[in-house]
C-alpha cells in the first residue's frame, strides 16, 4: 500500500519549490536585490475590505502596531493540532499589519503563512496502520470524484483527518490534491494566499508570487507524464524568460531562469509518457505543436525562438544527415545497444546542447 505524502510544488507551494515527480526548484524567499530597488518603484498599497475606513486614530495605530508585531509569533503557533479559525483571525490582523508594513516585513510574513499552511495540514504521523492508509486513501478518493464518503472508513482515521475532511467539505480552504500514482494530499488555495499580500509587494515580487499560485494550482508531473498542454508549457516558458529580461536582478531571479529551464526541456524532449513528436523526431504528434512551435521561433530578442528555430532544423533533417553531423554510437556507455529512439536523442541532445545547460533533468516538480 502506497504511504500519502505532502506536496510541496512548483505544488507545489509557491516557494518550497518543485517535486521528484513534478518539476522541483529550491524556490525560496530571497532578500531584496539593490539593484531591483533601482529599477522598480514601490508600489503604492491597495486597500483591502475592512482597510478602507476612517483614518486611524492614534489609539488604533498603537493597537495596530502591537498586533503586528506579535502577528509572526502568532502564526508560528498554528500547528496539526490548530483550528481553522485560528487561521481567519491571522488573516484579519494580516489586512491591517500588511498596509504600514515593510517589504521585508511582508516578505518574512508570507514565507511565515506558508509554513503555517504546510504544518496546519500535516497528517502523516496520523497513518499508523494498513487499514488507515487504505480508508484515508478511500476518502480522498471519493472526495475527488464528490462520491459519498463511507461510514467505516471515517472510523479508520486519525480525529484530525476528520477534521481536515470536514473542512473540504463545508468548503473550507482546505482542498484536496490528487498527485498520482494513488498519492493524495490536503492543500490550500495559493492564489487566495497571493492575493493577500501581493498589494504590497514590488512588482517584480509581485508577479512572480502571482504566477507560481496559478501554475502550483495542480501538479506539473504524474506517472511520468506532464500534466499539463503543449500550449500552456509554451505560456509559462514565455512568461519566465519575459521576467528574467524584464527583472535580470528581481526577486528570486535564480529561480526564475531554473523555470524556464524546467518548461523549455519539457517542450523540446517531453518526458517517458508525454511526447510531442514521434519516436523518430520527425513529425508533430498533433498538428497544433507544430503551428505553436513555429509561433515559438517568431518571438523577437527572444532566446526561446532561437532554440525552437534549432528545434525545426533539426526535424527535417534526414536519418543519414544526423548521423553524418551528430554521429551517435552504436552503444551506450554501459556497452547496450542503442536503439533507433535512442539515437535519434541522442542526436537531438547534441543537436540542442543549449537545452541541457543548467537543468537537472531528474528532479524538476517537473519537465
Amino acid at each position: 500500500m502506497q504511504k500519502t505524502i505532502l506536496s510541496l510544488t512548483i505544488g507545489l507551494s509557491l516557494f518550497l519549490g518543485l517535486s521528484a515527480c513534478q518539476p522541483t526548484s529550491n524556490t525560496s524567499l530571497e532578500s531584496n536585490d539593490p539593484k531591483n530597488a533601482e529599477q522598480v518603484n514601490t508600489p503604492t498599497p491597495m486597500p483591502i475590505e475592512t482597510t478602507i475606513s476612517k483614518p486611524s486614530t492614534p489609539t488604533d495605530s498603537a493597537i495596530d502596531a502591537k498586533t503586528c508585531l506579535s502577528l509572526s509569533n502568532t502564526i508560528k503557533k498554528v500547528d496539526n493540532t490548530s483550528k481553522i479559525d485560528a487561521i481567519y483571525a491571522i488573516q484579519k490582523q494580516l489586512k491591517s499589519c500588511l498596509p504600514t508594513a515593510s517589504n521585508d516585513e511582508v516578505l518574512s510574513l508570507l514565507k511565515d503563512y506558508q509554513t503555517m499552511y504546510k504544518r496546519f495540514l500535516s497528517h502523516e504521523t496520523d497513518m499508523n496502520t494498513v487499514e488507515s492508509e487504505l480508508a484515508f486513501f478511500n476518502i480522498l478518493s471519493a472526495l475527488e470524484q464528490d462520491k459519498k464518503i463511507p461510514k467505516e472508513d471515517l472510523e479508520q482515521i486519525s480525529p484530525r483527518l476528520r477534521y481536515l475532511i470536514s473542512l473540504i467539505q463545508s468548503d473550507a480552504d482546505v482542498s484536496v490534491r490528487h498527485l498520482g500514482e494513488g498519492f493524495y494530499t490536503f492543500d490550500h488555495d495559493l492564489k487566495a494566499m497571493a492575493d493577500i499580500f501581493t498589494p504590497y509587494l514590488l512588482p517584480d515580487q509581485k508577479a512572480f508570487i502571482e504566477r507560481m499560485a496559478t501554475d502550483n494550482q495542480d501538479i506539473f508531473w504524474s506517472d511520468v507524464a506532464i500534466t499539463t498542454t503543449f500550449k500552456e508549457l509554451v505560456k509559462r516558458a514565455v512568461f519566465w524568460e519575459d521576467y528574467g529580461q524584464r527583472y535580470p536582478n528581481g526577486y528570486a531571479i535564480k529561480d526564475a531562469k531554473f523555470l524556464l529551464d524546467v518548461y523549455r526541456n519539457a517542450l523540446f524532449f517531453g518526458s517517458n509518457n508525454t511526447r510531442w513528436v514521434d519516436n523518430n523526431v520527425q513529425t508533430f504528434t498533433q498538428p497544433q505543436y507544430q503551428q505553436l512551435m513555429m509561433q515559438l521561433a517568431k518571438r523577437p530578442n527572444s532566446a526561446l525562438a532561437k532554440d525552437a528555430q534549432t528545434y525545426l532544423e533539426f526535424l527535417v533533417l534526414s536519418d543519414s544527415e544526423r548521423q553524418q553531423t551528430y554521429p551517435a554510437p552504436s552503444t551506450d556507455e554501459k556497452g547496450y545497444k542503442l536503439d533507433e529512439r535512442a539515437m535519434v536523442h541522442y542526436q537531438l541532445k547534441k543537436r540542442c546542447r543549449f537545452l541541457l545547460f543548467g537543468m537537472p533533468m531528474a528532479t524538476i516538480e517537473s519537465a
